[in-house]
């Protein structure tokens, strides 16, 4: 009866949550009576609330060996075996709770979430499902099926059971998270931002929603306001990974001096990672910087001389900087190294073919062609060079090849289409440009080639149209200036032709330009002008009689035959079968 006594009065001081006391009281009962089951599964609770879960462990154990049908015992004894991660245990010890009690919830929870932890999610689904039939209306429950169906990756049938949970627990943050991740796997990123913009209702101070909220609208390319909720998510936690996405999402959306001062930071305490300083580059390069960028990332390059990203990310500085041969030294750097991608071996022919080093680009295309046949570019490029080397069926072979490779890529079809031109096949060439413009129409490459091959096929009006658009967007292209001049010309419109020509001349002097600039000036009557432009022309040209018969031309209408024939007769002694000249000469003698 004095024990019955004080196992009620040590009750009454559990009751009251004074562990410690209670488990003083406990030990010291169970030196008098060290098998009272009642006892020993208070001591266990105590040790439990007091999470000192071996001993817990240890008592319950004794519990259910004397009391083996005491589904409560077998609980804490689970619980003593989940708080310290013995699944293996845990899992028989709540299984023998359910057996022993069918609609023990908290045990179906409980197994829940170590099955969970225990990677058996799909035993986990099973339980949860089970225990929804005795208890329709516990949120926990679907709140347990559905997470445990996100890390199965059976998203729809997750959100079916978070749906269901948010509806019985609407103030419940965690599921609105969990709601939103698995809309986001879904790429159902409206719904997801509602659950997290919902979570923070009922959870303000949880870090990782905001920053999941600046995940999404950075994968809506919506930058701005992306770099908002990554500054609400450090605010409630500044941790460094936030600052990251910050930084990445204000270069995106074209805030670099911000982004320059964050990568700045990161690059400071994390100096081991260059990737910070790679991307403080890119803000530099963005805002024209080019000098600061190019002199962080040379000193990158001193710690960590191998960095092939590095370099070629130098390298298109360099090449912006118009230090071509800058950037041709750091490929070769690249390219010692070995291990050589396509990719290298063609950024470096590109390079050659900028400083018009041909032979080189060509023996690099051919590597290319060596470790990747395929590359339709390459062949493309291939017959670039040997068009410009006038080694025209080599140059056909790597159009056609490239042709075959990528039929529809307009750069492949314009440079076949010069080809076609330099060729003189200018009907199939202008097919060609057709297709080129119809992807790109307003590249002006390919309206100025397509103008020029127009005029090939005297259908001048149609080049003049194309290369007035090509120079409403490049204005001070001296070759289009003359190439609008000599459209203009050849429709003998000589006032628009002389104006375009003239101010081909004024940007970029040459005898192309004098030339048919003399022939407007001939053909609008002003003669002492086109004539001073032949002369001038000849005193380069000695001998080019075409230039001479023009030049006499002029003298005949000026009323000077004695230049006039001077002029025939140099031409027929270059040419002694000059027919026009000797004409002239006959009807001015």
């Amino acid at each position: 009866m004095e024990n019955k006594m004080n196992l009620d009065e040590i009750n009454q001081i559990i009751g009251e949550k004074d562990f410690s006391q209670a488990k003083v009281l406990l030990e010291e009962f169970l030196k008098n009576d060290e098998f009272n089951v009642e006892a020993l599964k208070l001591l266990g609770l105590c040790n439990l609330n007091l999470e000192l879960y071996e001993q817990g462990r240890i008592n319950f154990e004794t519990v259910v060996k004397y009391a083996p049908d005491d589904a409560s015992s077998w609980f804490y004894l689970a619980n003593c075996y989940d708080n310290l991660e013995d699944y293996l245990h845990a899992i028989p010890a709540y299984l023998e709770v359910i057996n022993l009690r069918e609609e023990y919830l908290d045990a179906y929870k409980n197994l829940c979430v170590v099955y969970m932890k225990d990677k058996q999610d799909e035993k986990a689904v099973e339980l949860a499902k089970k225990a929804i039939i005795f208890a329709p209306d516990d949120y926990r429950l679907y709140f347990l099926a559905g997470t445990a169906l996100m890390t199965l990756k059976k998203f729809e049938e997750a959100i079916a059971y978070l749906e269901k949970a948010s509806e019985l627990k609407p103030d419940h943050a965690q599921i609105y998270n969990n709601l939103g991740t698995a809309y986001i796997t879904m790429a159902n990123y409206q719904k997801a931002f509602e659950n997290y913009q919902k979570a923070t209702e009922y959870d303000p101070d949880n870090s990782i929603t905001y920053y999941n909220m600046g995940s999404i609208l950075q994968l809506q390319g919506k930058h701005k306001e992306a770099c908002e909720k990554f500054k609400q998510a450090y605010e409630v936690e500044p941790l460094d990974n936030y600052i990251v996405s910050l930084a990445l999402s204000e270069f995106k959306s074209g805030q670099y001096d911000e982004a320059i001062k964050h990568y700045r930071e990161l690059s400071a305490k994390y100096p081991e990672k260059t990737n910070f300083k790679y991307n403080l580059v890119c803000c530099y390069e963005a805002l024209g910087d080019l000098k600061c960028a190019s002199e962080i990332l040379a000193l990158v390059i001193l710690t960590n001389p191998k960095a092939t990203m590095m370099l070629q990310k130098l390298a298109s500085i360099y090449i912006k900087m118009g230090k071509i041969e800058e950037a041709k030294t750091l490929y070769e750097t690249i390219m010692k190294q070995g291990a050589v991608t396509p990719e290298i071996y063609y950024e470096y022919a590109m390079l050659c073919m900028k400083t018009n080093d041909f032979d080189n680009a060509e023996r690099i295309f051919k590597k290319v062609l060596a470790l990747n046949p395929n590359s339709a570019r390459t062949h493309k490029d291939l017959g670039v060079i040997y068009l410009n080397k006038r080694m025209f069926e080599y140059a056909k072979d790597e159009f056609d090849k490239a042709y075959e490779l990528d039929p529809e890529n307009q750069d492949i079809v314009f440079e076949y289409a010069n080809y076609l031109h330099a060729t003189g096949d200018f009907v199939k060439a202008d097919e060609m440009y057709k297709y080129a413009l119809s992807q790109a129409p307003e590249d002006v490459n390919f309206l100025t080639f397509a103008a020029k091959n127009k005029m090939s096929l005297n259908d001048n009006e149609a080049a003049y149209s194309m290369l007035l658009k090509a120079l409403a967007k490049a204005p001070t292209s001296d070759f289009i200036l003359f190439m609008v001049g000599k459209a203009a010309y050849l429709m003998k419109d000589y006032d628009n032709a002389k104006l375009y020509l003239v101010k081909a001349y004024e940007i970029a002097p040459n005898d192309e330009i004098e030339n048919i600039l003399a022939l407007c000036y001939f053909n609008l009557g002003n003669f002492i002008q086109a004539n001073q432009l032949f002369l001038k022309i000849l005193e380069a040209n000695p001998r080019n009689t075409l230039l001479l018969l023009n030049s006499a031309k002029c003298y005949e209408q000026i009323g000077d035959k004695d230049k006039a024939l001077e002029q025939l007769e140099k031409a027929v002694e270059i040419f002694p079968d000059f027919e026009e000249a000797h004409e002239m000469i006959r009807n001015l003698s």
